[in-house]
């Protein structure tokens, strides 16, 4: 099971462990930053996590700059797809609080939770996907939620007239 904390909250920067041993660590995009994605580096590789901002798809690209995995549009359902292998995962708790990934039998096979204070903390429980795909999940999981938050933060508030 992996787990992202946030290492010092206001910041987006989070360190990633599995089973209580440190993985990498990562950093959310901010403000004018929020093209680049996010980098992670596992098992001497370097990984970028490419956000196309206008059609909410995400990508993970390794090293030399391949697509490793691609996301289709991520809403309340999307899909992940690496090497021709597509994996769907669902919205199963209100507010993107949590996802769960579908298995090829259709039933619940594993799963994405925010958790902690102000939901700086989640944890993801994907078996059977390669480690770098579980890390790529849970990263496009909280750059999606960073995203809604960035939006909802810039929204007209309307005033009561008077």
């Amino acid at each position: 099971m992996l787990h992202a904390k946030r290492i010092h909250p206001p910041s987006q920067e989070y360190e990633l462990t599995e089973s209580g041993r440190a993985l990498t660590t990562f950093s959310l995009p901010s403000g004018r930053r929020s093209r680049s994605g996010a980098r992670f580096t596992l098992r001497g590789v370097a990984y970028l996590v490419r956000t196309h901002r206008l059609s909410g798809v995400y990508e993970l690209l390794d090293g030399d700059g391949t697509a490793f995995a691609t996301t289709d549009r991520v809403r309340r359902s999307w899909h992940r797809t690496c090497s021709g292998r597509v994996t769907p995962f669902r919205r199963t708790a209100a507010a993107g609080r949590e996802y769960t990934m579908i298995g090829d039998d259709g039933a619940p096979a594993g799963t994405i939770r925010h958790s902690g204070h102000v939901h700086c903390e989640a944890t993801a429980d994907l078996p059977g996907l390669d480690l770098v795909l579980q890390v790529f999940a849970l990263v496009v999981v909280l750059l999606r939620r960073r995203r809604r938050q960035a939006a909802a933060a810039v929204r007209p508030v309307s005033l009561p007239s008077g």
